[in-house]
């Protein structure tokens, strides 16, 4: 439809397109009678003049924008961080490398006997490890406390202790088989 009406246009103005070139110096003569007008220079040169100094500009602006902003997300960084003291992250590595040791004791001792009593003993341990997470963010928001890091020590040592004595019982549950296997026996 719009093709039709295009042709038609075309068809209608044909023969009444100016297809002369302008005379020779036409274009001289149009920038003389603008200069007599307006007294000022030609306005391509002015947008040029205009166009040269906004565009390095409108770059510098920009770029220190950028670093404003930059410099403003550091800052707002470094203050909201709070750096932990080697101490505590001496203590952590401690606490958290004897409970590796005991998890890794436990997964040795697993048996279906003790399938159950081990992946109960693993429940309580994510469970402890999340209230741990929480006291670490407490930690970082707060900053040193000693009941925080009182709290993060009884942590660990009661997730030790839990494995310790889930060790304990599979020991009992292993004496108790020998003991059946024994009496069997005999």
């Amino acid at each position: 439809m719009k093709k039709d009406h295009l042709e038609k246009l075309f068809n209608q103005l044909e023969g009444e397109f100016d297809l002369e070139n302008p005379q020779e110096g036409h274009q001289d003569r149009f920038l003389q009678k603008l200069m007599a007008n307006d007294n000022t220079s030609t306005p391509v040169t002015s947008q040029r003049k205009q166009r040269n100094w906004w565009k390095p500009l409108s770059i510098a602006a920009t770029f220190l924008l950028l670093v404003s902003v930059g410099i403003g997300i550091n800052k707002y960084n470094t203050e909201n961080e709070v750096v932990v003291s080697p101490e505590i992250q001496e203590t952590q590595f401690y606490f958290a490398s004897l409970l590796e040791q005991e998890v890794e004791k436990v997964n040795a001792a697993t048996t279906a006997e003790t399938k159950v009593i081990i992946d109960d003993a693993m429940v309580q341990l994510k469970k402890l490890e999340k209230d741990y997470e929480k006291l670490e963010n407490a930690l970082l928001e707060n900053g040193d406390s000693k009941q925080l890091l009182y709290a993060m020590i009884t942590n660990f040592q009661t997730r030790i202790n839990l494995l310790k004595e889930v060790l304990i019982q599979i020991e009992e549950i292993k004496e108790q088989k020998d003991q059946q296997n024994e009496s069997t026996i005999i």
